[in-house]
């Protein structure tokens, strides 16, 4: 009988996890005007794209926390991570399972693995490689906005870009206002052109893989 019990109350908690989640869900959806949305043929590889990215976006920010050595980088990742993690519950939302990439474990392991690389030499290069991300991920999100208004359709999806692409270009200014400008330039460059070709690179397997 203890062991039904326990069953019950595990039941239970974790009934009433997923209507907390629901609930938090949807206020989210409320916000960014995400409802009743239908993605059309012509941007679901662009939206693929964009929920693989975020889901990258989310590892970064969770392997910078972990970076025990670096209260700032703790910092600046708990207070950017929130916003990421709404987005990918927003790209969620609009790509199905069955349309998503199939090779978000990498994008996952890509995400980590730059986050913590970047942590490792220091809060400077942690701001440079989020503010190149960011950079990227804004002119990334401007293409689709203005392929939208090409098509004069879907304003609904087109808002809801609009509003993703503006956080994500607060997140760029606010790495941008914390680097510490004097290290070697060269090596700066270097390291944002990997990132810029690496996310390059990312943007066009996910579009469709």
């Amino acid at each position: 009988m203890v062991g039904v019990k326990n069953l019950r109350q595990m039941r239970d908690m974790f009934s009433n996890f997923i209507k907390v989640k629901t609930e938090e869900d949807q206020k989210l959806l409320n916000k960014y005007g995400a409802h009743n949305i239908v993605v059309p043929n012509e941007m679901l590889g662009w939206l693929r794209s964009d929920h693989a990215g975020e889901t990258g976006a989310v590892w970064i920010y969770r392997a910078a926390s972990l970076a025990y050595w670096s209260k700032s980088i703790r910092k600046m990742a708990r207070e950017h991570l929130p916003t990421e993690k709404n987005h990918l519950v927003i790209m969620e939302h609009l790509v199905q399972p069955s349309e998503r990439s199939k090779l978000l474990f990498l994008w996952r392991v890509m995400g980590f693995g730059l986050g913590f690389l970047s942590s490792i030499f220091g809060y400077s290069v942690f701001c440079i490689t989020i503010n190149a991300v960011e950079t990227f991920v804004e002119g990334h999100y401007k293409y689709q906005i203005t392929k939208l208004r090409a098509m004069k359709s879907h304003q609904k999806l087109l808002a809801v870009l609009i509003k993703c692409c503006d956080e994500e270009i607060h997140h760029r200014e606010d790495a941008g206002r914390r680097i510490q400008y004097g290290s070697n330039n060269a090596i700066r460059k270097w390291w944002v052109n990997i990132i810029e070709a690496g996310s390059e690179i990312a943007v066009k397997v996910s579009n469709r893989v």
